[in-house]
């Protein structure tokens, strides 16, 4: 039987197929193919083991090829690739004004495993009932000028969700961000779900793990929400320092005319995109954004020798 992966533990998947959730356990083969062998989203073919109304099991014995994906870098042992969700649609990367307060860089490494994957992504600033510094309102205008929407939202005065709703209608869509930024409680109002709410630390402004698995909420018309477990920080995963600079649109349209082909935008001469920075045409916050992400990345390859 045909089904798709809604959620998983380290024990079982738990696969829906005509309207009905069967908890399956994985084929013995399966559980040999590495660390992600069946991943949230997947479309499996599992045969059922028991078909009661109220116990209905069965095992996974194939997965389809994944379309797509979305996945970061998880720093267990020399590091492993942790894919979040497969068969998705779009990626709504979710912080929020304060408690806690957005991290740009960490959005821009978001924004740049999507767009490596051809992902659309787009960006939801939440809690905006808490007030917008102005210098988090300047770096927020960068972001439409380079193609990335962003919707403004906040549960409490009830702003934007109107338009989150309109956006995730008709799409398998990825919430992610960090911890406490209040994605349990835009997907409870979007879909109208219970979904477990969590205190965020006012010492420190780190947000506990509401959602401590990934699970995907199919809603009536067709589409879902993905609800990933908050991070502290997004590392990259399966990007060479040579292709950070297409992940990131306003350096990619302006860096295939840079004089030397593997330039990495640092000292090299007649590099385009220094010249773009100079000339005000890329704000020269994203472009150090892009420095610290490649110095990270070149950091991590020199501990790997």
């Amino acid at each position: 039987m045909r089904g798709q992966v809604v959620f998983r533990s380290s024990r079982n998947v738990i696969v829906l197929a005509d309207g009905n959730s069967y908890r399956c356990d994985l084929a013995g083969r399966l559980r040999k193919k590495g660390r992600n062998p069946v991943v949230v989203g997947d479309w499996v073919e599992f045969n059922i083991t028991s078909d009661a109304a109220d116990v209905r099991e069965g095992q996974v014995v194939s997965v389809e090829e994944r379309k797509v994906w979305i996945s970061r870098r998880r720093d267990v042992g020399k590091g492993r690739e942790l894919i979040l969700a497969a068969n998705i649609d779009q990626i709504g990367c979710v912080f929020s004004v304060g408690f806690p307060t957005i991290k740009f860089g960490t959005l821009d490494r978001l924004l740049m495993a999507g767009c490596s994957r051809e992902i659309p992504s787009f960006l939801i600033l939440n809690k905006i009932d808490l007030g917008i510094p102005d210098e988090i309102e300047e770096r927020l205008a960068i972001y439409p000028k380079i193609g990335i929407d962003l919707i403004r939202t906040s549960v409490v005065a009830g702003d934007g969700l109107d338009e989150l709703a309109e956006r995730l209608k008709g799409q398998a869509t990825v919430l992610t961000g960090p911890s406490g930024v209040g994605k349990s409680s835009l997907i409870a109002h979007v879909l109208g779900i219970d979904i477990r709410i969590s205190p965020v630390s006012d010492y420190n402004e780190k947000g506990k793990h509401t959602t401590t698995a990934v699970t995907w909420h199919p809603a009536a018309d067709g589409s879902a929400i993905i609800d990933t477990p908050g991070f502290r920080d997004w590392a990259l995963w399966g990007m060479d320092p040579g292709e950070l600079a297409a992940a990131m649109p306003d350096l990619a349209s302006v860096a295939n005319r840079c004089h030397f082909r593997d330039c990495s935008h640092r000292e090299e001469p007649d590099c385009a995109v220094r010249a773009a920075v100079e000339d005000g045409d890329i704000h020269p916050l994203r472009y150090r954004s892009y420095l610290g992400i490649l110095d990270s990345v070149l950091q991590r390859q020199e501990r790997k020798r």
